[in-house]
Formats: C-alpha cells, sequence, structure tokens
C-alpha cells in the first residue's frame, strides 16, 4: 500500500511537470511582447561598457564612483555585453533569460501537483509588478533567482544542517547582497535562527566561508571607490528629510501598488498572513524576512518606479503560499484561484498584458510622484518595435546624448542620465543633479526640503562646481566646500595605491570631514 501511494506520487509529480514547458514558453511570450528597458537601466549599462572598453567601472571615466547599486548583474550585464556589443539586447536577453530561469526552478522544486502550478504561474503573469520587472534590465530576476535557491536549499536541508548546506546557503544570501545589498534582509532571520540553534564555530565559519564574494567586493569597493556602499546611499543618507516625512511616502508607495497591481501586495500579504498562523518554524523564518524587507522599503520611501521593490516579496509569498495551500480542500483551491482571477483580471486598472500603445492608460500618480515605467518606456524600448537594424525607436534625448558624443569632453548638468550617459559616451561627463552618480552632490543637503519627488532629490551645484569639473582645478567659491572636495576628488581621482589617499578613506569614512560640510549648510541657508 505504501509503495502504491508513492507511485501515485510519483506519476502525480510527474504530470506535473509536464505543464512546466508550455507555461516557460507563454511566460517568455509574455514579457518579449511586453518587455521595456527603463533609464535607470542604462546606468547600470554605461558603467559596464566603460568597463568593456577598458575605462575601469566607472561612471565618469574621471570619477571612481560606484553609481550602481547591483555589482554582481553589472558584472553579468559587462560579460554578456562584451560578447553581443548591443546594450538593448544585452538588457533584455539577461532579463528574460534569467526570470524564465528563477520561475522554472521554482514550478519544478516548489508546487507538488497541478494546481500549486497553476496558481504559482497565474499570480506571476498577472502580477503587473512581476511582469514589468522580469525584463526591465534592472537586477530584480537576478535578485528572483537568488531567493528561489536559497529557499529551495534551505527546505530541503535536515536539522542539523550539514556544513557543505550552511556554505551553500551562505554563498547563496551572500551572492544575493553582492546582487543588492538591501535584500539580505530576506535571509537575514533565517541565517540567524540557524546560528542560534547550531551555534559552533565551524558553522560560523561555513557561513562566512559562503559570504566570500561579497566580502570581497567590499574590500575591493573601499579600496577602488573609497566607500564599502553605493553612491546612492550616501545621495540618500544626506537628503535631510525627516523619518516621519519617507515614512509617509513609503505608505503613498505601498498604496499606489494596491490601486494600480492590487494582485501583487494583496498576494504577498494573504501568504504573510497565513504563513504566521499555519506555517511551520522554517515558512516562518523566511516570512519574518520578506515583513523586514516591506518594512524597509516603507521606511525608505518606496521609489518611484511602481511596484519596483515589490516582485521579491512577491516572489517569496508565493512560494510560502503554495506550500500552504496545494494540499487543502477542493473549495479552497476554488477560492484561491477565484481570487488570482479577480485581483488580476478584474479589478486591476492597467492588466500585466496590457499594451500601452493602445488606449488611454494612467501613467504616473502625481500626489505620490509614482510613474508606471513601462507605460512609459515601452513605445521607445519593446522588442517588437526594434527597427531592422536593431536599433532603438528614437526618443526625446537621444538626439542630445548624440550630439554630445564627439572628440571633445563636454561637461553637463543632468537629471536623466541613464541613456544620455550610455548614449553620450565617455567624453561626457555627466553632472547628477539628483546625486545618484555624483559623489559631491550626493553628500550636500537637497535644495528644498519641501519639494521633491521620491527618488528625484535636486541638490542645486555649488557655485564654481561646473568650472571645477572642465578646468580639473577646484574653484569652488565656498571655502569649507572646497576643503572637502580636496579630500573627497581625492579618494575619487587620486592614484589608488596613495598613502594620502588611503588617510582620506579613513577619515572620510570616520566623520572626521563632516563638520565642513555642516559649514558649507550653516552658510548657505
Amino acid at each position: 500500500m505504501v509503495h502504491l501511494r508513492a507511485v501515485n506520487v510519483m506519476l502525480s509529480i510527474l504530470r506535473t511537470r509536464q505543464l512546466i514547458v508550455p507555461l516557460l514558453v507563454i511566460f517568455i511570450a509574455l514579457l518579449i511582447q511586453t518587455s521595456w528597458v527603463g533609464d535607470d537601466a542604462f546606468i547600470t549599462m554605461r558603467t559596464a561598457d566603460n568597463l568593456v572598453h577598458g575605462y575601469g567601472l566607472r561612471w565618469n571615466v574621471d570619477e571612481r564612483v560606484q553609481s550602481f547599486t547591483n555589482p554582481l548583474w553589472l558584472f553579468l550585464v559587462s560579460g554578456v555585453y562584451a560578447i553581443w556589443g548591443n546594450s538593448h539586447l544585452t538588457l533584455m536577453f539577461l532579463s528574460i533569460v534569467v526570470s524564465a530561469l528563477a520561475l522554472f526552478l521554482l514550478l519544478v522544486k516548489v508546487p507538488q501537483n497541478n494546481f500549486g502550478l497553476v496558481l504559482a504561474f497565474g499570480i506571476f503573469i498577472l502580477s503587473k509588478a512581476f511582469v514589468d520587472y522580469s525584463s526591465s534590465g534592472l537586477e530584480n530576476p537576478l535578485t528572483h533567482l537568488m531567493l528561489v535557491s536559497f529557499a529551495i536549499l534551505y527546505f530541503q536541508a535536515e536539522k542539523p544542517i550539514s556544513y557543505r548546506q550552511l556554505f551553500l546557503l551562505g554563498l547563496i544570501a551572500g551572492l544575493a547582497a553582492f546582487n543588492r545589498i538591501d535584500t539580505f534582509l530576506f535571509y537575514l532571520p533565517v541565517l540567524l535562527a540557524i546560528l542560534w540553534m547550531q551555534h559552533d564555530r565551524k558553522t560560523l565559519c561555513c557561513m562566512l566561508a559562503g559570504f566570500t564574494p561579497f566580502l570581497l567586493w567590499e574590500l575591493f569597493s573601499i579600496i577602488y571607490f573609497g566607500f564599502p556602499f553605493p553612491n546612492t546611499y550616501y545621495a540618500r543618507l544626506h537628503m535631510g528629510i525627516p523619518a516621519p516625512t519617507l515614512i509617509h511616502q513609503g505608505f503613498l508607495y505601498f498604496f499606489n501598488s494596491l490601486g494600480w497591481d492590487p494582485i501583487t501586495l494583496t498576494i504577498t500579504l494573504s501568504a504573510l498572513a497565513l504563513t504566521f498562523i499555519s506555517g511551520n518554524s522554517k515558512e516562518k523564518l523566511l516570512a519574518v524576512g520578506v515583513c523586514l524587507y516591506l518594512i524597509y522599503v516603507v521606511s525608505n520611501g518606496g521609489d518611484f518606479m511602481s511596484g519596483r521593490f515589490f516582485t521579491a516579496s512577491l516572489f517569496v509569498s508565493v512560494i510560502l503560499l503554495v506550500r500552504r495551500v496545494e494540499e487543502g480542500l477542493l473549495l479552497e483551491k476554488w477560492i484561491w484561484i477565484s481570487i488570482v482571477l479577480l485581483l488580476g483580471l478584474i479589478m486591476a486598472p492597467i492588466k500585466s498584458f496590457s499594451d500601452p500603445l493602445e488606449g488611454d492608460l494612467t501613467t504616473f500618480d502625481p500626489g505620490a510622484g509614482i510613474a508606471d515605467e513601462r507605460v512609459g518606456y515601452y513605445r521607445y524600448t519593446n522588442l517588437l518595435l526594434l527597427h531592422k537594424d536593431l536599433t532603438l525607436p528614437p526618443r526625446p534625448g537621444f538626439d542630445l546624448a548624440k550630439g554630445l558624443s564627439g572628440n571633445d569632453r563636454v561637461v553637463i548638468p543632468e537629471t536623466g542620465i541613464g541613456m544620455v550617459g550610455y548614449f553620450g559616451g565617455p567624453r561626457v561627463h555627466i553632472i547628477d543633479i539628483f546625486g545618484l552618480a555624483d559623489p559631491l552632490l550626493a553628500r550636500l543637503p537637497i535644495t528644498n526640503i519641501d519639494d521633491w519627488r521620491i527618488g528625484h532629490f535636486w541638490r542645486n551645484d555649488p557655485a564654481g562646481y561646473i568650472e571645477t569639473i572642465k578646468s580639473g582645478k577646484n574653484q569652488l567659491a565656498n571655502p569649507d566646500l572646497a576643503k572637502y572636495y580636496d579630500q573627497l576628488h581625492l579618494i575619487v581621482s587620486g592614484d589608488v595605491w596613495s598613502l594620502k589617499r588611503m588617510e582620506a578613506i579613513w577619515k572620510m569614512n570616520t566623520g572626521q570631514y563632516d563638520y565642513l560640510l555642516d559649514l558649507y549648510t550653516q552658510s548657505s541657508r
């Protein structure tokens, strides 16, 4: 009798696996149909282009500034781009392939029957956020791949967890942090729980060994860039916006997603609630990681890209949901399928599969400063709209960028820096007014604390700054800011192995030059 049940289970699994290939084909076709690349993806691409052409990991070739937040994704992009040579197709190819691989792993390893398979697949293809950021050129697909790999290994591990599995869990979590450091919050509760239960030195050593790639990157980052974190971190650190104001903006981001894409957060929150009510200890630890990440997103003000930072939490939540409900009663299964169809097809004002060229779709939430980025960039970057020579359709800003790409060095202040920077080429030095890619402006407070858009924090360039960049000589009018810039410039442009630079790196990261910024801020009020 036991053998017969085992055979029936195996046959059920095999029948389930037969659906995976056609479902993946549908998923890839959907990504091609809805494909787009955002401007922020070209921020990473410009650094990749400079790396491939021998300028190093630089945004402006005369400065070592980590303008990108996704080092592991950057290296993947650089490798494919070095072979292919087409920026747009590189971003599209990697996004779609890695997204398909992440979904393939989930569908193969998580559902144990056809219901679980269909439920997971239905949620993903009807989630506008998930579909949008599976082909955007951003690092979301690699984040999803790391999450599903970690979850599969964690659920398979028996207590006590072997040292080999500890190393692999640490490696995946470390690579995830290497890809985007804030996603480490997903893994933190699990790793801490393991260390608590298996608190011996070898457990800790195995985990730390797995984190070697990330730790090496941090060491490299301090030596090469002069700082442990991306420049965007410092741009947000020095904004001067009160925490309650950012949290309010984070809730606006939350409610925007519920309004435009109700399935994503509704399924996420439902799965979390179900897991905390009836899940096992492993599932609850993963759910705590999702909660930590959602709290971080809200406290950080969210983002201007609707849904971008909710795809990873959805991915983990679907894993948890499938494990909880796929063995339920028939009525429960119909209820879940009905909920998914209701949220994704009936209640969603903008469908995941909608064509932005048809109809009048809302693309911007003026009250929250949040945009539907796919609607904005689809007509210029969709794969099906490429010209026969594989070039992009004309877009405002392309002509400006291409007009800048010549033999003479050009210095311009700019806001939308991604495509302008990439197509402008290495001879264009862009002063990023929002501070994301500019080392000095990132450390200055925003111009108007009462008038900003999330992700777009305007800084006025100080008197003499443009002249300083053009001439290579410090012409800043404010003496305190000029002293600060001397040290910062030494870090981002000086000889990497200079002892004087190493001293400046230490003093800058320990706040010993902050008083100069304080004096400048006080004098400029």
